[in-house]
């Protein structure tokens, strides 16, 4: 199944659209009354609706990441993206998606730059 994906605070709404215009199921945590909720508040809502979280967050999401690893959390993947240019952002996030699955994101980290 094609990743859907959830938005935190930081992305541009703009990011959001461009991905809708790809085809992408796109989930903004200012649409969903998310606004101020805690990082792993954040990724576990992302679970909860079966979503990977796409965050500009390099400094707490990795680390929440392997705290939940280690500790046997779950959660549907997240995405780091770096603050480039909306089309950028938007290009690399539909060649991950083409190689990974939702499935596969499971627990992944992955890193926008390396797409």
């Amino acid at each position: 199944m094609r990743i859907r994906a959830y938005t935190d605070e930081d992305v541009k709404k703009a990011v959001t659209s461009g991905l809708r215009s790809h085809g992408f199921t796109v989930f903004r945590t200012q649409e969903e009354a998310n606004r101020g909720k805690s990082d792993e508040e954040q990724l576990i809502f992302a679970t909860s609706i079966n979503a990977v979280l796409l965050t500009h967050n390099v400094q707490d999401f990795p680390r929440i990441h392997y705290e939940w690893i280690t500790t046997d959390k779950h959660h549907t993947g997240i995405i780091i993206a770096k603050r480039v240019s909306i089309g950028e952002i938007i290009r690399q996030t539909t060649r991950l998606a083409a190689v990974l699955s939702s499935e596969a994101m499971s627990d992944r980290l992955e890193y926008l730059s390396n797409w």
